[in-house]
């Protein structure tokens, strides 16, 4: 019984390679390489694909297999800085806010706007401005405004898409007439 063959001491070094215990140790040895935490999986992922790889060259006589581990785990730590160096993040300017307030002419458009939307709504057919305000701008659920109408849902959700295509045809007849009569003012 002498000493045991080649086979014999690479059967024996994959045992304690390819363990969580190793795992564990490259994760540390990469903290202590100085690679982040945040990159230490994918670094180590590298590491164990590099030794996998590898494996078919390795010869137990040259050495124990936890230093041609550490071996590996140093070369890519330093490829991964190296790549780092050449990483880039692409920084924008700061964005500059708008003024929060409105000035005067947006105010004006805006309560133009909301105006002539009031008035729209105000056109609709009773049943249908009942669903719109209560659902739409009052924001009640489907459901309560069903129970509280004493209506069934889908009959309500039908009323809404009424309402809904009514505001629509209302307001694109006033957008129309106003085009209209600012053009037939401009002649």
């Amino acid at each position: 019984m002498g000493r045991p063959s080649n086979n014999d001491e690479r059967a024996a070094a994959h045992a304690r390679l390819f363990c969580p215990a190793l795992v564990r140790a490259v994760l540390s040895l990469l903290g202590r390489l100085g690679v982040p935490r945040c990159h230490r999986a994918d670094v180590a992922g590298q590491v164990w694909l590099t030794a996998w790889e590898s494996w078919p060259r390795f010869d137990p006589k040259r050495g124990r297999p936890e230093r041609w581990l550490n071996g590996i785990t140093v070369h890519v730590a330093s490829h991964y800085h190296e790549r780092r160096k050449h990483r880039r993040e692409e920084l924008v300017d700061l964005i500059e806010l708008a003024d929060p307030a409105p000035d005067a002419a947006a105010t004006m458009e805006s309560d133009s706007i909301r105006t002539g939307t009031i008035e729209a709504v105000n056109e609709l057919d009773p049943k249908l401005r009942f669903i719109l305000v209560a659902h739409d701008l009052d924001g009640i659920p489907m459901a309560q405004v069903a129970e509280d109408a004493g209506l069934p849902l889908s009959t309500l959700y039908k009323r809404r898409t009424k309402a809904i295509d009514a505001l629509r045809d209302i307001i694109g007849l006033r957008v129309t007439t106003e085009d209209f009569a600012r053009r037939a003012g401009s002649r």
